[in-house]
């Protein structure tokens, strides 16, 4: 899929609008949650179909619909599997030459793709009895208190960094004016041992290079999705090194009988404070090994929660070892106020999520006692001038007066900040066709 090509193209125009944001908030909610609802569960039931109707009722009474579907997803889950051990074994271990390891990643990416398109072996199902869009399942408010209570209590601490992990860097592949290879490291998420995993676009040339460290939003899984060209790897191609981690609970991280991104939502409170817990802390690995590896200035950021992380990341930079902390900011449809985006934000709204957080012990009260663990609070660690953002002025998931709310109390000048005409996906599509910002960014990199 040339999915650079595809939104440079006339027909961009076409899907470009706030209109196709509302759409598409509306088939997230109601189509793609779903299906991957149903095809998370299908690959937690290991081909038995007592096991999926036991854990999606949707299939009660219905177990040949539940085989059926199983049988078609198997070889998918079967073949991404074959596909990853070769591909870890070739570029972590083995070697190989480079056009072997080429191949073997075309094969896993490839691979990959077909694994998340299995949620169409669910959509019959869904179509005559409808799955639910979230496996909801909220810890209780002590449960919290007891595992990030502390946290709360110390600001200072509640982001603390601790020591960069040893991190393990693959063979490189060769492309066109940059080499793309996979950091690995150890990591934890919510208290369980996980692994963080990156990919970074670096430039052929010698260095120094300034690097953009990027994350992506919720539910965005771009290790799982076979694509030709991209910003990132033009931007290495250029002189920009970029590195493009996989979020806790997404893609390689993903939690068993949970779609990538879903514990986010599905665990309430927790959820979102055991992701921000690890993903900030991530960043300032990534900023540290990024600054040695490249010698240049480094730059965080990300788009929607990918954003809300790196802002996050901003404001506690202020405590952590010179090293970790990031020279800029490059912000995609970021968010001043996290609870505007669980209260107001049109997927939230979609999903219900406030009613479901209610019936769970967790009026609006409670939820905002464990904001400052989740918006960034008092100024950042760096100047204004240094952050760039890009924001939609009809953004009705993470709302754009709230950005706009953010980038003024950060005293970001407004050359630095890109407004367009557009919703929240449409906002960041954007970027294929008008870099404007990452040349900004660039800029201000340049600066020094």
């Amino acid at each position: 899929m040339d999915l650079s090509a595809l939104l440079r193209s006339p027909l961009a125009g076409l899907f470009l609008r706030p209109a196709y944001d509302r759409l598409a908030v509306k088939a997230i909610a109601g189509l793609y949650f779903p299906l991957s609802r149903a095809w998370a569960a299908g690959l937690a039931a290991d081909g038995d179909a007592e096991r999926l109707m036991a854990a999606l009722p949707t299939f009660a009474g219905r177990r040949a619909a539940a085989g059926r579907a199983l049988d078609r997803l198997a070889p998918r889950a079967r073949a991404y599997a074959a596909a990853l051990a070769a591909w870890e074994d070739a570029l972590f271990a083995a070697g190989g030459g480079d056009g072997v390891l080429a191949d073997l990643e075309h094969r896993r990416a490839a691979a990959a793709q077909s694994l998340m398109a299995g949620r169409l072996c669910f959509l019959g199902a869904h179509l005559r009895r409808r799955f639910p869009p979230i496996a909801w399942s909220v810890p209780g408010r002590d449960a919290v208190a007891r595992r990030h209570g502390p946290r709360l209590a110390s600001a200072a601490e509640a982001f603390a960094p601790g020591a960069v992990p040893q991190m393990e860097t693959s063979r490189a592949i060769a492309e066109e004016g940059f080499e793309t290879y996979w950091l690995r490291a150890p990591a934890r998420v919510g208290g369980e041992a996980d692994t963080l995993w990156a990919r970074v676009e670096a430039p052929s040339a010698p260095g120094p290079h300034p690097v953009l460290v990027f994350t992506h939003g919720i539910c965005m899984e771009s290790e799982f999705i076979y694509t030709i060209g991209s910003p990132s790897g033009e931007l290495a191609a250029s002189g920009l090194a970029v590195i493009r981690p996989e979020g806790p609970y997404h893609g390689r991280r993903r939690m068993r009988g949970f779609f990538g991104g879903e514990p986010v939502i599905a665990l309430g409170p927790m959820g979102m404070l055991d992701y921000f817990e690890a993903h900030v802390r991530e960043l300032a690995w990534l900023t540290a090994w990024a600054r040695t590896t490249f010698g240049g200035p480094v730059a965080v950021g990300g788009v929607s929660l990918g954003a809300l992380a790196a802002q996050l990341a901003a404001a506690a930079a202020a405590d952590w070892p010179a090293a970790m902390r990031p020279d800029a900011v490059f912000l995609v449809t970021g968010s001043q106020s996290v609870m505007a985006v669980v209260t107001e934000g049109a997927l939230p709204r979609a999903l219900g999520a406030m009613p479901v957080l209610e019936a769970n012990g967790w009026p609006r009260e409670a939820v905002e006692e464990w904001m400052p663990l989740l918006e960034p609070r008092g100024k950042p660690a760096l100047d204004g001038d240094r952050i760039v953002a890009l924001l939609g002025a009809h953004d009705e998931i993470t709302p754009y007066g709230e950005g706009q709310h953010l980038m003024d109390s950060w005293s970001v000048p407004p050359a630095n900040v890109f407004l367009r005409n557009s919703g929240h996906f449409t906002a960041a599509l954007s970027l294929y066709r008008d870099p404007a910002p990452f040349e900004r960014l660039r800029a201000v990199l340049q600066a020094g």
